[in-house]
Order: C-alpha cells, then structure tokens, then sequence
C-alpha cells in the first residue's frame, strides 16, 4: 500500500466519525429548537377548548393535523407544547443527577479509603432498588407532584451509576504520571482534584448526561401516562398518551404523535451519546 493510501486512511475514518456525531447533534439541536420555539409553531394555545361546543375527539384533518383530544384541544400544539416540558424535566432532572453523581463518585475515588467504602456501599445499596418501583411508590404516596418535585425525584434517583463509573475514572486518573507530578510539585489535594482530574472526567459526564436524558423522558413520559407525573391540564407526551388510552377505543392519533415524539428522542439521545463515546475513545487511543 502506498503512503498516500495510507495517509488518507485516516481521514477517512476521521470523516465517518464526524458525520456519526453531526446528524444525531444536528437532531438534538432541532428537538430543543422546536421546544423553544412552541409558542411561535402552534397554531392555538395547548388547552383551548373550541368555542363551538364542539368537545369531542377527532382524527386529523386539515384543520387540525394531528387531530384533536376528547376535549377538543388540538393535539399538534400539545405535542409542541409537551417537547417543553418532557425535554425540560429530562434535562434538568439529568444535570442534578450528573452533577450529584459526579460530586459523590470524584470524592469517592480521590479521597478513597474508609470514606470510597462508606460511600460504594450506600450506592449498592441504592442501585439494589429498581428505580421504576421506587418512582412508583413514591409518586404514589406523594400522590400530584408538582414539575420542581417530579424534576428533584428524578434526579435523585438517577444518579447511583454515575457516581460508579466517576469514581472508577477518578482511581484510574489518581495512577497517571501527570498526578503523580502535580502532587510531587507542591498542589493542594483540591487543586490536583479540580484542576488535573475533573477536566478529564467531563467526556464520560457528557456521555452519562446524554443517556440519562434519554432514561428520564421515558421515565416521566411513562410516569405521566400513569397519572403520577405532570398533571392535567399541562401538556406534556406522557399526559396526552393518556388521553388516548380508551380501552376499546380507537384513538390512535392519540397515541401515534406523541409516541413518536418519544421514540424519536430517546434514539437521538442514544445516537448521540454513543457518537460521542466513539469519539472520545477514539481520542484517547491517539486517533
């Protein structure tokens, strides 16, 4: 092979990673976009009711394409308006869980000793409840959450495996020769763990943030759908699926539209986050 073909290799390489990372990015930019941006894009307000009396489901039509819900809202601005609400408590509920976890794990890892086994063994205690049934119970109990407690729930709870894998990334930093060096010149504990491990934590925080954004939209999407997340009249995917629940019923538009709202995003949230972790791999193999 020549050199030319073997330099060109790379790029190659290079160029199919790249446009992995592009298109789910450019997706997750167009999903927080319209977010964003429902108030301008929906044709009426999420909850009104047609001033002609007229309170019934309908399929979609011209007027209204993606139909309406058995009060006659039409469901194309609640599926709008619910890209705010899903996407909002997903990403909020996901920074406080990353940022948590990450305080927990870094400490963990860096200090080690009594303080790493006190605090792996409460987070083995944690991850041995499942998630779901703990939300379950807890929204139960509650009974209606409002956004703040169904945001702090969901954070609160997602944060076990994220402090795991920092801390597993904190010991492995803790044994690198750059370490080894800051500490022999003189650096404060803190300023070796803020200065020289924490940068190096933050593509396994992007990648862990991206999956869990995916996690959260179906946890408050089926927590919703149940009655025990957002709550009537606000809008959101889980909430209008349950409008569409008629057993025997065939609302299908009611299911279909927000359904693939979900869908869509949780396969560019996961698309992203494994672009990402290829690309991150990818830089630390020296590619």
């Amino acid at each position: 092979m020549s050199s030319t073909a073997k330099s060109k290799a790379p790029r190659v390489s290079r160029s199919t990673r790249d446009y992995a990372l592009r298109m789910p990015l450019v997706a997750v930019v167009l999903l927080a976009s319209i977010a964003v941006a429902a108030p301008w894009l929906a044709p009426v307000p999420p909850n009104e009711i047609p001033s002609d009396g007229l309170i019934t489901a309908s399929s979609p039509s011209l007027t209204h394409p993606f139909g309406t819900d058995p009060l006659g809202r039409d469901v194309l601005s609640r599926v709008l308006y619910g890209a705010r609400v899903s996407l909002g408590v997903g990403t909020l509920s996901v920074a406080l869980a990353v940022g948590f976890g990450g305080v927990i794990g870094a400490i963990a890892g860096f200090v080690g000793g009594i303080v790493d086994t006190v605090l792996m063994r409460v987070v083995d205690v944690l991850l041995a409840i499942p998630r779901l049934l703990l939300l379950l119970v807890v929204t139960a109990f509650w009974g209606s959450l409002p956004l703040s407690g169904l945001i702090m729930l969901l954070g609160l709870t997602g944060w076990y495996d994220v402090a795991r894998l920092v801390r597993a990334d904190v010991r492995a930093l803790c044994g690198r020769d750059f370490i080894a060096a800051a500490r022999a010149a003189g650096a404060s504990p803190a300023r070796v763990l803020w200065r020289h491990v924490v940068p190096h934590l933050q593509p396994t925080l992007l990648v862990l943030a991206t999956l869990g954004l995916a996690n959260a939209i179906v946890l408050e999407a089926g927590l919703s759908f149940l009655g025990l997340g957002v709550q009537p009249p606000q809008a959101s995917w889980g909430t209008i699926l349950g409008d569409g629940y008629v057993p025997g019923g065939r609302r299908w538009w009611l299911t279909l539209f927000p359904g693939v709202a979900v869908v869509s995003s949780v396969l560019t949230c996961n698309a992203l986050a494994d672009a990402l972790r290829r690309r991150f791999d990818g830089r630390q193999v020296g590619v």
